[in-house]
């Protein structure tokens, strides 16, 4: 009784994870030059929070988080999301709503509570460091945790991805931008993990080519 206890918690937890995948890839579908992006955001998040000793139960919640993160974006047209120029200031304050369309949507979900944890992250990960972010302005450590690591990732795939409009930046120019950026942007230490982890790892790949 008790392996077919363990067996079925098991597949339940295959079945979560194969959820959380499965969304994250459909929405990236909706644009072939993001395809992939919710799953990079969700390693670099991990590594993140593994640079920075979170336990094995946050690094579980930060990596669905992370896959979910711009889930919001469901709701955002077609003809604002996949545009190839300048965004109006108009169709910037719609994208600006994918934060709070995303946590509504997870509300929905039921059990009530079985995407709780999920919410701040999800809400935050376009909040700044310097209080200059959105949807609500959040400053410092007063941003949680997640949704800090999550925009520390998420802004380090979108400078080194490409798309249709430009071509994406390398790695060194990407972690220049971070280095910059930290302590206004992005939070300052988890900023300065990840980019001495990305620093050490530029530098392997150079020597070993």
């Amino acid at each position: 009784m008790v392996n077919g206890l363990k067996e079925r918690e098991q597949r339940n937890n295959l079945l979560l994870q194969s959820y959380f995948m499965t969304l994250a890839a459909a929405l990236d579908a909706r644009d072939t030059y993001t395809a992939g992006h919710s799953t990079r955001v969700a390693r670099f998040s991990v590594q993140i929070g593994r640079l920075d000793g979170w336990s094995e139960s946050q690094i579980d919640i930060l990596h669905k988080t992370a896959l979910l993160h711009d889930i919001g974006k469901i709701g955002v047209r077609d003809a604002v999301l996949l545009k190839e120029g300048r965004l109006t200031d108009e169709e910037f304050d719609q994208i600006k709503r994918h934060p709070v369309l995303g946590e509504n949507i997870l509300k929905q979900i039921e059990p009530a509570d079985a995407m709780a944890d999920l919410l701040p992250g999800v809400r935050s990960h376009h909040e700044r460091y310097d209080g200059k972010g959105y949807p609500d302005g959040l400053q410092g450590t007063d941003i949680p945790l997640f949704g800090r690591a999550i925009a520390i990732a998420d802004a380090f795939d979108a400078m080194t991805s490409d798309r249709p409009y430009r071509k994406g930046m390398t790695y060194e120019r990407a972690i220049s931008i971070l280095e910059e950026g930290k302590g206004t942007q992005w939070d300052p230490k988890l900023t300065q993990l990840f980019v001495a982890s990305l620093s050490g790892k530029s530098r392997t790949d150079e020597e070993a080519s």
